[in-house]
């Protein structure tokens, strides 16, 4: 029997992982990588060496994180070449979409820690300040479409934020190490904050295309026509220039639909226009969302094969990052206690690897025969959380069957009862 407490499935499809890492490492990887998916590591990293055996030592768990020789940045790229491999094993579809957005992890007692710096708290609570110590992180997901409308957020890693660079450098950094299948249109739908002229540029640059909200001040220009070439010199490319809260409805197309809110969806009307930004080489579209009383949606996007409403389901299913988010650190996102910063670094890479697993065993991607969660108050059993409690009841059956009562005195007490 492997020492490895783990599935023999999930063990195999790990296996595509192994030339990232030297003989010495692996073995740690594999005892973190289980401690994390069974919850046994949210407090610390030796939890994970439980689950090993008697004379492994533990440290080891600590110089796979900030001494071994492996490359963070290759991790990710392998993995999700892995994970592309099994959620479309027939074939890419025409679209893929991937979402990158940023998050903070406090430490407020963290002297001693590398790379800690005081960020702005994008949405204080009450009794926080507006400054929080800790790390920043720019995480990339991909969106995954199990059903239509219906999304899923595969966290794949992040990369840390530094004072050298901004979040848009670091998107790019990140988009330039992933392994984008040719053979569809990979579209990255960020949020306002990431959706900069910069970020689109080298998206075009990439052969890669964007989708995301843009500020009411963002600056769009007018297809030129006749009229705006005076004669000389080359003709021009930009017309007359405008605020993206100012569009022109007369050269948008209007389209109704329902539009997909908080979980809801409501009766709304959608405006759509091609229009030229300053630097881009081709036009991009336009998109203004009018639901009831609500302000309006200001989406730009750059791939003009892909529907509006198609688009709008994309960006409604951007949130579902946020879930995925809150889903890593009830992994141990945020519980990393090391302090120097390439372990820092290489954390988040790590957690992108184990909730992209569970994510994958969640939609079928990967089969494996699993203990049913016997709970009949809540039936779903495709969610990470369940998959983690399924995962840890196959660990006691297996490999702590010990611990379990014998059939004849369960039967016992149960007529006792």
């Amino acid at each position: 029997m492997s020492t490895i407490p783990l599935p023999p499935e999930l063990v195999q499809a790990l296996q595509g992982l192994r030339p990232v890492f030297h003989a010495a490492s692996w073995e740690s990887f594999l005892y973190l990588i289980t401690g994390l998916l069974l919850g046994q590591a949210q407090a610390g990293v030796v939890r994970a060496s439980r689950l090993a055996p008697n004379g492994y030592n533990w440290r080891r768990l600590h110089d796979l994180l900030r001494r071994n020789r492996w490359d963070e940045i290759a991790l990710m790229v392998r993995w999700t070449g892995l994970v592309l491999g099994w959620l479309y094993p027939s074939g890419f579809p025409p679209h893929l979409f991937w979402v990158l957005d940023g998050t903070y992890l406090e430490k407020m007692y963290a002297q001693a820690i590398e790379e800690v710096m005081t960020h702005h708290r994008p949405h204080p609570k009450a009794g926080q300040s507006r400054r929080l110590k800790g790390h920043g992180l720019l995480l990339v997901a991909h969106l995954y479409e199990p059903t239509a409308q219906y999304f899923r957020a595969l966290l794949l890693g992040g990369l840390l934020y530094i004072k050298e660079a901004t979040w848009v450098d670091l998107g790019q950094e990140v988009l330039a190490a992933l392994p984008f299948p040719r053979e569809a249109h990979n579209i990255i739908v960020v949020d306002r904050g990431l959706m900069a002229l910069k970020l689109i540029k080298h998206l075009e640059a990439q052969h890669l295309y964007a989708l995301g909200r843009v500020k009411a001040n963002a600056k769009f220009y007018r297809l030129a026509t006749e009229a705006d070439y005076k004669g000389k010199g080359r003709k021009p490319r930009y017309g007359a220039k405008f605020r993206a809260d100012a569009a022109p409805q007369e050269l948008m197309t209007r389209q109704e639909m329902l539009i997909p809110i908080d979980g809801k969806q409501y009766e709304g009307v959608v405006y759509r226009g091609t229009f030229r930004r300053r630097g881009v080489k081709q036009p991009v579209d336009l998109l203004r969302v009018e639901v009831g009383t609500w302000p309006p949606w200001l989406l730009t996007l750059t791939d003009p094969s892909l529907t509006t409403e198609e688009a709008i389901w994309a960006y409604y299913g951007r949130s579902q990052v946020e879930v995925a988010i809150a889903d890593s650190k009830a992994l141990g996102l945020d519980q990393y206690r090391g302090r120097r910063s390439r372990g820092i670094r290489r954390w988040p890479m790590v957690i992108g690897v184990v909730h992209s697993l569970l994510q994958l065993l969640a939609v079928g991607a990967l089969k494996v025969t699993l203990p049913p969660q016997g709970w009949p108050w809540y039936r779903k059993e495709n969610t990470v959380g369940a998959i983690q409690r399924r995962l840890l009841e196959w660990i006691l059956r297996h490999y702590f069957s010990h611990l379990f009562p014998p059939e004849q005195n369960r039967q016992e007490k149960d007529q006792a009862a």
